[in-house]
């Protein structure tokens, strides 16, 4: 297949990924192009930036390379379908749900996929998203509810955002009010999950294939954003080293809340297995296409170069546009 696409890379944007964003824009950009596609690389300052881009319809695809927020929550893509733009990867309600952490291990739970136990914490002016303020919260009342319901140690996160983005793991009781003080100024509800030891697994989708399980090793500490962005900092293994069936159970999983979410393209989910015992963390609609980016390396491992997996993701954009209209 050698079709030419004229492809609009949007990237950018106004969160606290937007660095990562760039690097993924630009990684995707240039892998397209050496692919033989035209292709236009936009740097967004907001979301909002697509609004005058009427042009944007005229591209074969647009590419969203944006993480967190509106670029990634569904709002975007809920503003490229009025647009009457083609785009690729996930709409906007997988989008959404993929993007509300606690709402998705909901959806698992419902589904009989595994999930570590969690508490959202949400003030009165806060819905579960996001706000322009920081919400209040009364330690003493959170770190009760965390040791009675959860235990320790345990992992606090931002519930809207990706990247690893104000993730920290929590020993006790000390280590809480640091730490909510730092999600909550995110403007944001906060998730805090029950600690799963062991092993760091992901899994990727790719249009509906899954492509090995790869197990991630930090060499230091826990995958937080530092170890997930800093060359050399993990070491990577792909296929990941699980036995029979947990692996295939995993990898089963990953493609259930893929179809369970609606999602398109390319998704990227994540698991800890401990023993033989996992628990699947949340799904990525627009995971991260860098140099440490854990999708392409796990596209190469059944030979799938990254321009050839943009590509495909592109292909199938513009093949469900064509069936819609049809």
């Amino acid at each position: 297949m050698n079709e030419r696409y004229r492809i609009a890379v949007l990237s950018g944007g106004d969160t606290p990924e937007r660095e990562i964003s760039l690097e993924t824009g630009a990684a995707v950009a240039e892998a397209l192009r050496i692919a033989g596609h035209e292709v236009d690389h936009r740097v967004l300052d907001t979301v909002a930036d697509v609004l005058v881009m009427n042009d944007l319809v005229e591209a074969d695809v647009v590419f969203p390379a944006l993480h967190g927020g509106a670029g990634e929550d569904g709002r975007l893509q809920a503003v490229l379908d009025l647009m009457g733009a083609v785009y690729a990867l996930s709409g906007p309600t997988a989008s959404g749900l993929a993007m509300d952490k606690a709402g998705c291990k909901r959806m698992m739970r419902g589904a009989g996929i595994p999930t570590a136990d969690w508490l959202l914490f949400c003030d009165d002016g806060c819905t579960g998203g996001r706000r322009k303020d920081a919400p209040h919260f009364p330690i003493e009342e959170l770190t009760k509810r965390i040791d009675e319901e959860l235990g320790w140690p345990v992992v606090i996160k931002p519930n809207h955002d990706g990247s690893s983005v104000g993730v920290r793991l929590l020993q006790g009781v000390a280590d809480v009010p640091a730490a909510f003080a730092e999600v909550a100024a995110m403007g944001q509800a906060v998730l805090v999950e029950r600690y799963v030891p062991g092993r760091e697994l992901t899994a990727s989708i790719l249009l509906g294939r899954r492509l090995p399980l790869i197990e991630i090793r930090p060499r230091e500490g826990f995958y937080d954003f530092a170890n997930k962005y800093t060359t050399g900092a993990c070491e990577y293994l792909c296929p990941a080293p699980v036995h029979s069936p947990i692996y295939e159970r995993i990898s089963d999983d990953a493609l259930r809340l893929y179809d369970l979410l609606g999602c398109r393209g390319v998704a990227r989910v994540d698991f800890r297995l401990d023993g033989d015992t996992y628990c699947c963390l949340e799904i990525n609609t627009i995971p991260g296409m860098t140099a440490n980016s854990l999708v392409p390396k796990a596209a190469a491992a059944v030979g799938i170069t990254f321009g050839e997996m943009l590509t495909d993701v592109c292909r199938d954009a513009v093949r469900r546009s064509v069936r819609n209209r049809t």
